[in-house]
C-alpha cells in the first residue's frame, strides 16, 4: 500500500467531532508529519474528490489550523468544517487537544 493511501486510511477512522495531529498521525504509520500534511493539502486542494476522507480533522500540535497558510485553500474552510462537527476554538484559534483528540480515551 503506497504512503498517501495509509494516511487516508487512517484519517478516515478519526470520528466526527474529533481531531488527529500531523504528529500523531506520523507517529502511528512511522512518517514524517510532513508527508501527511502534504497528502491532506492534496485532499484538501481537490476536496470534491476526497472520497469522504475527512482532511480537516488533522490539524497541528498545538491545536491550531495549519491550512490557512496555504493559497489553494480557501481562508477558514477547516476551521468552519470542524465547527460544524462540534469542535470549539479558543479567543487564540487553538482547540482543547485534551478534549477533542481522537485516540486519547480510546484504542485506535
Amino acid at each position: 500500500m503506497k504512503t498517501y493511501e495509509k494516511i487516508y486510511n487512517l484519517v478516515k477512522k478519526i470520528p466526527k467531532g474529533q481531531v488527529s495531529t500531523y504528529g500523531q498521525i506520523g507517529q502511528l504509520l512511522n512518517i514524517n508529519p510532513r508527508v501527511v500534511g502534504w497528502a491532506l493539502n492534496r485532499l484538501a486542494k481537490y476536496q470534491s474528490k476526497s472520497n469522504g476522507i475527512p482532511w480537516q480533522r488533522v490539524i497541528n500540535s498545538k491545536g491550531g489550523i495549519s491550512t490557512n497558510r496555504l493559497m489553494n485553500i480557501p481562508l477558514g474552510l477547516q476551521k468552519k468544517l470542524l465547527e460544524r462537527e462540534g469542535i470549539r476554538f479558543n479567543k487564540d484559534e487553538k482547540t482543547d487537544l485534551s478534549k477533542y483528540l481522537w485516540g486519547k480515551k480510546q484504542k485506535i
